[in-house]
């Protein structure tokens, strides 16, 4: 009897083990089914993506871009300045639209919408095209009317990228016709920089030197110690005395009076720290601005004229930026413009001819989010060669924002 029990419990086992095996394998199978439909799903999704894509008809707008910056605010500046009873002023308001037809094109216009413009009508002050690696992998045929790169200061010179509401008295900048190359000289992050430029002349197409090209040269790296250096050149070729130079030094750009004939040179170099690795650091978004920068600029102006004297002069400004705490930050600027041999000019807008002009700007900046900045200035502004000086003092209080 024993021994048939034995036999008995043995078969049940073999039995069980066989179950286990069959439903080890029913599982398996059921495994491998649900893998193919879950892949079948997400087959059949995809495909109706790509439908549903393919439906979709694809337009040249779909890869325009629009961006702008404002600033609007109250401003007084005495008797004598621009602005006078605090008079409210919108002093920056510009449009971009940037449009990417292909990888290697892309097609710039900006409106300027400044109400201070004359006549208050607003004009597009850069249109053009950008060649990628037209003829290198590293450098950018540019195309139209276009900013000038000269120095540094003019890519920042408004009141919403710049740590100041006011400019530095010199104030370089300008627009022109032409074509340039700009690029690197090697494809890496820390590689000098370069522009090298031919221009028409100032802004539109009609105007040209009688003899000469107007261009502009610059060269600028990045150093380590968060330093970075540049240095500019620029001349107009030879114009006409009604003709102005595209670009404008300390507001100036038309030649002195009596001049029938003459020409504009400009060199100027530039010591940067903590703007970043171009040297240029708008200052929207604020949350990327560090804790302190420091700035450094000289320069020199030409002005050689038949007809009457020369005009010829110098310039240079120091500036700086320390943050209070993540929202707060002060600011500081002072900048010297002289003209040599006794010359007089209407230099920073002044109402009267002078022989110097110094302008020391202290501010304050509260950022109300990365892209919205109270901002708050006085600038003292004195000037030489007069018998009564101008009163010129200028205070600001306005948003400057970006979208």
């Amino acid at each position: 009897m024993c021994g048939l029990g034995w036999a008995q419990t043995a078969g049940n086992t073999a039995q069980d083990s066989d179950l286990q095996a069959q439903i080890q394998e029913l599982k398996a199978k059921l495994a491998t089914l649900e893998t193919k439909v879950e892949q079948n799903q997400k087959a059949q999704e995809q495909a109706k993506k790509e439908q549903a894509a393919a439906s979709v008809t694809t337009f040249p707008g779909d890869k325009l871009k629009i961006d702008g910056r404002l600033f609007t605010g109250l401003l007084d500046s005495g008797q004598q300045g621009k602005y006078t009873h605090w008079s409210g002023d919108v002093p920056d308001a510009k449009i971009r639209f940037t449009w990417t037809p292909s990888k290697n094109v892309t097609v710039v216009n900006r409106l300027n919408l400044n109400l201070s413009n004359s006549g208050n009508n607003p004009t597009f002050d850069y249109m053009y095209v950008d060649l990628a690696e037209m003829l290198l992998p590293t450098n950018t045929v540019r195309i139209g009317q276009r900013k000038l790169d000269v120095g540094q200061e003019t890519w920042v010179d408004n009141p919403i990228e710049n740590m100041l509401v006011s400019n530095s008295i010199s104030h370089i900048g300008g627009y022109g016709t032409g074509v340039a190359l700009r690029g690197k000289f090697m494809n890496t992050a820390t590689a000098p920089t370069y522009e090298m430029g031919f221009i028409n002349g100032p802004q539109g197409l009609t105007v040209r030197p009688t003899s000469g090209l107007p261009y502009n040269i610059k060269i600028a790296a990045p150093f380590c110690g968060n330093l970075f250096a540049s240095g500019t050149y620029y001349n107009s070729g030879t114009m006409l005395g009604a003709n102005s130079s595209a670009v404008k030094v300390a507001e100036i750009s038309s030649s002195p009076t009596g001049a029938t004939h003459w020409r504009r040179s400009l060199w100027e170099a530039d010591l940067r720290y903590n703007y970043g690795a171009t040297g240029i650091l708008p200052f929207e978004p604020f949350g990327k601005i560090p804790p302190v920068m420091l700035g450094a600029t000289y320069g020199a102006s030409d002005d050689s004229v038949m007809g009457a004297g020369d005009r010829n002069g110098h310039y240079w400004f120091v500036e700086g930026m320390a943050r209070i705490n993540d929202k707060l930050y002060s600011a500081a600027r002072y900048s010297v413009f002289d003209l040599s041999d006794g010359v007089k000019a209407k230099l920073g807008d002044s109402p009267v001819a002078v022989n110097s002009y110094k302008r020391t700007s202290l501010g304050l900046g509260y950022a109300l989010s990365d892209l919205v900045i109270l901002k708050t200035e006085y600038s003292w502004n004195c000037t030489g060669g007069t018998v009564v000086q101008p009163r010129l003092n200028q205070a600001s209080f306005g948003v400057a924002t970006r979208f």
